[in-house]
């Protein structure tokens, strides 16, 4: 009963200690977006997620781990899933880089992502911490996965031999635009989902105009 016990209360700590890790980051987005990353401090944070400061340092170790690691779960969001639709040729190519970019737009297109931008961007001389987490955490996924997307096309022969990263460089200057200035100004409303589709097919068009081989 004793072994039964310890054995049913091992099983549930990953359970627990995924929940603190949300709790933890969802705190921290609250603190960040209220006094900034320079005046946020972790007890603050501790005390919002209602766990203890040494559970804290235990599951992130440092405010910037706790950092990368609310950035990286909000960036999540923004990418596709790693089961890609199986891709034969070119319409098949075409429609997983569009589900590819509308996923990468609806991430982007989110108030909280937008806050987090415009946090990094205020903080970005005092605490230059935060954009390089959000660069590594949110940017640096996108255009990964976008590369393996585009290599894999080539070696299908369904685009040209071109140098994949400036590419999908390429790709997402085509799929923002000047859209992301501008939600960060605040001078502009987030797209509706058919305007998402929209600017995800007019980008997908331009980038294949540039780089599909003549049929």
């Amino acid at each position: 009963m004793k072994k039964a016990r310890l054995a049913s209360a091992r099983a549930t700590e990953p359970k627990i200690e995924a929940t603190h890790r949300e709790r933890i980051c969802d705190a921290a987005f609250a603190v960040l977006m209220e006094q900034g990353y320079a005046g946020a401090s972790t007890l603050e944070i501790a005390t919002r997620a209602k766990v203890s400061k040494r559970e804290l340092y235990a599951l992130f170790g440092s405010k910037q781990a706790i950092l990368t690691a609310m950035i990286a779960a909000r960036s999540a969001r923004m990418r596709l899933p790693l089961q890609l639709p199986a891709i034969k040729d070119h319409d098949s190519f075409r429609l997983t880089l569009e589900k590819f970019g509308v996923e990468v737009l609806r991430g982007l297109c989110n108030p909280g992502v937008i806050a987090l931008y415009r946090l990094a961007v205020a903080e970005a001389k005092r605490s230059p911490e935060m954009a390089e987490a959000l660069d590594k955490a949110g940017r640096q996924p996108n255009v990964a996965a976008l590369v393996e997307l585009l290599s894999h096309a080539q070696s299908l022969k369904l685009l040209l031999a071109r140098n994949p990263a400036e590419m999908a460089r390429q790709f997402f200057a085509l799929l923002w635009g000047d859209l992301l200035l501008r939600l960060l100004l605040g001078v502009t409303a987030f797209p509706s989902p058919a305007e998402i589709k929209r600017r995800t097919h007019a980008a997908a068009d331009g980038f294949l105009r540039l780089h599909a081989p003549e049929t």
